[in-house]
């Protein structure tokens, strides 16, 4: 899908191969005149100096760039942003072969990519711009609203059969997980430890399915993206988590970064980069499942 702005700042949308989106900067202003001077502007040729910043890479960064593009565009109207999705590994190929001004990436630059580019002479800067979490859900019906980590462990592991444990009723509890992933790897890192999940539990192909699971289960558990979770809360409940193994916060505990990745000295990017990093960008991308880059602890990006 290919995305551009109309004159009042919304997307309009085009059918394409591609799942992309283009924002063109400026247009606002464009048309912000009368109608014989809007007419003569149209047909205008772009300014000289205008600066397209190209970006490619990860489907879950995408949806960000394109919360962020209204208000960077408000900000830099001097600059076009073009944006692809193109998967993490041809993002960081395309900035490595300059192609693109800003890779976006689900996953940390591998150690291959990082020789190839010192051997381009390329100083790579990686810069977190947001976390994308986990989120733990039960029935709607359920009435257990709030866990520790060492309980979830004591759940997905089997080893507490029921939800009486937990000040529920004495039903048994049902596990649904997705079969493999960043989500089941990264619970099983941080809350499983050694253990292994339960064998009996109810193991799903998509993030997706695990809501679909825990919605006509009800006394089932399960965890999913936090972006999947959202949408659904007619249909699940969210447990609050609380982290009784450490200081960190649970939240962020529980999440893994979504980067960027940009030459260090690329005077295109330098704009895109400080604007997402800004506490508005920030707390706006909350409202598609993310979480801002910076943790509760330190303020800071």
């Amino acid at each position: 899908m290919r995305f551009k702005t109309n004159n009042k700042g919304e997307v309009m949308k085009a059918p394409s191969n591609r799942s992309s989106m283009t924002w063109f900067v400026g247009l606002a202003a464009l048309f912000a005149c009368s109608a014989s001077a809007c007419q003569s502007r149209h047909e205008a040729p772009s300014a000289p100096d205008q600066t397209t910043i190209v970006v490619r890479g990860s489907s879950n960064v995408f949806p960000l760039v394109e919360t962020w593009a209204p208000g960077f565009s408000a900000a830099y109207p001097t600059y076009r942003i073009d944006v692809l999705d193109t998967g993490s590994d041809e993002g960081i190929e395309d900035l490595l072969a300059g192609r693109a001004d800003v890779a976006m990436s689900a996953r940390p630059m591998s150690a291959e990519e990082a020789s190839i580019a010192r051997a381009r002479n390329l100083e790579i800067r990686e810069t977190e711009v947001s976390r994308m979490g986990i989120a733990v859900i039960v029935n709607a019906s359920n009435p257990i609203s709030e866990m520790s980590f060492g309980q979830l462990a004591e759940v997905f592991s089997g080893a507490a059969p029921s939800w009486r444990a937990f000040g529920g009723p004495d039903e048994p509890i049902v596990i649904v997980r997705k079969v493999s992933g960043w989500s089941p790897d990264l619970f099983r890192d941080e809350i499983l430890g050694d253990r292994g999940f339960a064998a009996d539990a109810v193991v799903v192909d998509s993030k997706e399915d695990v809501v679909v699971e825990v919605e006509n289960r009800p006394w089932s558990i399960g965890f999913t993206g936090l972006a999947e979770a959202l949408p659904e809360l007619a249909r699940v409940s969210l447990i609050r988590l609380t982290n009784d193994r450490s200081g960190e916060d649970a939240t962020y505990a529980l999440s893994r970064p979504l980067y960027f990745y940009t030459v260090a000295d690329s005077p295109s990017a330098r704009p895109f980069l400080e604007y997402v990093l800004g506490t508005e960008a920030q707390e706006q991308i909350r409202e598609v499942g993310v979480f801002p880059a910076h943790r509760p602890d330190d303020g800071t990006p």
